[in-house]
């Protein structure tokens, strides 16, 4: 299962095309690529803070958590993984998101969401760093409220939880 969606670039402070995205189902030989993407991603965003755990956690994490509890699925721009999204669908609960820094801004994060929406249509609910004000203002494009403030459990800074009731 898959769908390819045109995507125009809104914004162009990149140069990267995104004109074709298709959206995916994760395959287990994706894992190297997207961990990376996971990893340099969140640090690009965050690059004031110390992650408390090496890269070879996060990859453990994924395999092990996020795509055996979790449905994954990926954005492809001609063949080269560009995004990913992780739904606990049982929990109704998006564990990740994420879009390669180059490619933000041209509609990738939205069709991720869009995915997430259709594999829990009832609703959903994920948590992100308070001071990721730039995700926060995707959430609440996308209809998502903010709701209680917490501490993430994994990096020690602080959470904020967004809800989304259709």
């Amino acid at each position: 299962m898959h769908s390819q969606t045109e995507l125009g670039n809104e914004n162009k402070r990149e140069q990267t095309s995104c004109t074709v995205v298709k959206i995916r189902l994760y395959d287990s030989k994706d894992l190297e690529n997207i961990v990376q993407l996971w990893y340099q991603t969140w640090h690009q965003t965050f690059p004031n803070i110390q992650h408390p755990q090496p890269y070879s956690a996060w990859k453990s994490r994924f395999s092990d958590e996020l795509a055996s509890t979790g449905e994954v699925w990926v954005a492809e721009v001609e063949h080269d993984i560009v995004g990913f999204v992780v739904v606990i669908k049982q929990e109704q609960y998006l564990s990740q998101i994420f879009v390669n820094s180059q490619y933000q801004n041209c509609g990738i994060g939205s069709a991720l969401l869009n995915k997430a929406k259709e594999i829990c249509p009832q609703g959903l609910t994920l948590q992100t760093l308070q001071q990721n004000t730039q995700s926060c203002r995707f959430y609440e494009k996308h209809g998502f409220k903010a709701g209680q403030l917490a501490i993430n459990k994994i990096n020690g800074q602080a959470n904020i939880e967004y809800d989304w009731n259709p």
